[in-house]
């Protein structure tokens, strides 16, 4: 290899690049830097700098490059958005202020709500001094009132860090009227409300707010809650309780909105319920899902009383063809050409269990498929989905359709399908294998699928604790869920179960019903992961984790497996990472029908038609 010292800054930013996108990462460090002494004002050198921070996982030093390039450059190649990017992955704020940053994509819709939600409390509570302390008088009021980014977050995002739910608290007692201090702002009594909604109302109730709950509720479904002309204060403090009913929130509709978060407020609690109510789902072959399993009954009962989850918007990176779809999710893939040559630039996808409809939108957002057709069990998931769908311009790229997974082989076609995923539901099914089986038969020859499946490892925390509450016949009501919440977070349960007050579910109800009162839930080991793949001859194409520098850490533990489609070494790299896969583990895998996983002659990286 060509000694950096004889390269030219041009040459060693190419390939410093290169090396970076092989994930041949101390080279490309070595060039980069090189060329950072040569040519530091170089918008090129800072751009490939920040895309090899991203790479490897550091988040906040990218952001910091991306950052610089932005100040110097404000129009280089797509450096807003990689800035953007950066800002919805963040773990802890950079050096800089970015409340204007964060501020302009929660306006415009551009983050993954449930990803930024991390960040924005820290910036909140580190830089503008909100937290639970804090004097609750009519200057810190107004000034919370013109706090743009504190609106914004109650209203858009899930609230996951205490010292905002505590102030959040108090703001709720002062609005029930139950500590003494000035009025909320009409706009943020809206905004306060629709951030515990966004919670699903998780955080507990004690019992003078509970009284001053059931007074409103009492007068808001008598005959004066249509009446008018009432006033909105009663509404929305109800509404910090649990949510309204629908005529009473229509008394503030017709009255207008001289504030966003009343607007919001209007939209979340009146026109949501009614376009979920009024949203038509359609069903494969039958009025209702034959739905014959016990479990599948109760996992639907389950998803019919809470959708999960809610969310806002997707964080696209750019629409691509399928190649390059793999080729960002596969990284370090190496495939023959046959297999490359078998893929389809555009798609006929199929997505198992798409819930409330993030999954879908995040694949038509991202690939550009022939069709996409996403099917659940639920109706009132597939009806939040579809509207979903709509408000995001993408209801013509999507075919929602209610059925069970079981019931499919009555209803389509066998091999009809190039992709088929199935993240986060095989493991609620009374046989996973069997449910899998069915998909597998309705991929084409050298089809490829996306499954996700909870790890044993990861999970531990999470079945100890399901096993704990089993033993104790802990009830599964929102009431319950709450004392479970309650009791966990003052530190009066087992603390072996302490581990979960650092998993962000445990701040939204119906997240937390999932997490640990789920009907049914099952756990996977990269063995028995192998061991399927077995069964229904399909091969293993590689892990998706979410998180770059967990791939990065498995090559450099196994330099051997460049690939990384190594399940046995996978197994013994959790075994020293047990939190890597803490989400689940979503992997790639394909029926290799049309070629076969190699590393020798003939393979070639998986590349998009536009070769980035």
């Amino acid at each position: 290899m060509t000694d950096p010292i004889a390269l030219s800054p041009a040459e060693l930013i190419r390939r410093g690049a290169a090396f970076s996108r092989a994930w041949r990462m101390k080279e490309a460090y070595a060039d980069l830097t090189a060329a950072l002494r040569l040519a530091p004002n170089d918008p090129e050198l800072r751009y490939q700098i920040g895309r090899h921070h991203m790479r490897n996982g550091h988040v906040e030093m990218a952001l910091i490059a991306f950052h610089d390039l932005r100040r110097r450059a404000p129009g280089y190649r797509d450096v807003a958005a990689r800035f953007e990017t950066c800002l919805g992955r963040l773990r802890f704020p950079p050096p800089f202020d970015i409340t204007a940053d964060l501020i302009a994509v929660l306006d415009a819709g551009r983050a993954d709500d449930l990803q930024i939600a991390g960040v924005v409390p820290r910036v909140l509570t580190g830089r503008h001094g909100i937290g639970a302390d804090m004097a609750l008088d009519e200057a810190r009021i107004a000034t919370l009132a013109g706090n743009r980014l504190f609106r914004l977050y109650l209203r858009i995002c899930r609230n996951v860090d205490p010292a905002i739910e505590a102030v959040m608290r108090r703001l709720r007692r002062l609005a029930a009227g139950l500590e003494p201090g000035p009025a909320l702002p009409p706009g943020l009594l809206a905004d306060l409300a629709v951030g515990f909604a966004n919670g699903d109302y998780v955080v507990d109730q004690p019992a003078d707010e509970a009284a001053v709950a059931d007074r409103l509720r009492a007068a808001l479904t008598g005959a004066e809650a249509v009446m008018p002309g009432a006033a909105p204060g009663p509404v929305m403090t109800l509404a910090l309780y649990e949510a309204p009913p629908v005529a009473a929130v229509a008394q503030i509709r017709s009255a207008g909105a001289d504030d966003d978060g009343i607007a919001a407020f209007i939209a979340r609690f009146h026109d949501e319920p009614l376009a979920l109510a009024a949203e038509p789902v359609a069903t494969l072959g039958r009025a209702e899902p034959a739905t014959t399993n016990a479990v599948s009954a109760r996992v639907r009962s389950q998803y019919e009383t809470a959708p999960y989850p809610r969310w806002r918007g997707v964080a696209s990176t750019g629409i691509t063809d399928f190649p390059g779809t793999l080729a960002r999710a596969l990284p370090v893939a190496a495939l023959p050409d046959s297999v490359t040559a078998a893929m389809p630039a555009q798609p006929d996808v199929l997505i198992a269990g798409c819930g409330t409809g993030r999954h879908p939108a995040n694949r038509a957002s991202a690939t550009t498929c022939r069709s996409l057709l996403a099917i659940d069990i639920s109706h009132s998931s597939l009806a939040y989905a579809a509207v979903k769908a709509r408000e995001l311009g993408l209801a013509d790229r999507i075919r929602f359709a209610r059925a069970d997974i079981l019931d499919l082989p009555a209803l389509l076609p066998p091999a009809g399908f190039d992709l088929i995923e199935a993240v986060g539901v095989l493991h609620h099914m009374d046989d996973p294998f069997r449910g899998w089986q069915v998909l597998r038969d309705l991929l084409r020859p050298g089809g490829w699928m996306r499954i996700g499946l909870y790890s044993r490892t990861a999970r531990r925390h999470i079945t100890r604790a399901r096993a704990w509450l089993a033993d104790r016949n802990w009830g599964k009501t929102p009431a319950d869920i709450r004392r479970f919440r309650r009791e966990l977070l003052a530190g009066r349960l087992d603390p072996a179960l302490d581990p979960l007050k650092d998993i962000t579910d445990i701040h939204n109800l119906h997240h937390l019903r999932d997490l640990l009162f789920h009907e049914q839930e099952l756990t996977f080991t990269p063995g028995m992961i192998r061991d399927h793949l077995d069964r229904l001859a399909l091969r293993f194409a590689g892990f998706t984790t979410g998180q770059p520098e967990t791939l990065h850490a498995y090559r450099q533990r196994f330099p051997e497996d460049p690939t990384a489609t190594d399940l046995d070494r996978w197994a013994a790299f959790e075994a020293d990472h047990p939190d890597a896969f803490l989400g689940m583990y979503q992997f790639w895998c394909y029926d290799p029908r049309q070629g076969d996983m190699s590393t020798g002659e003939g393979a070639v990286r998986i590349q998009s038609s536009s070769g980035r």
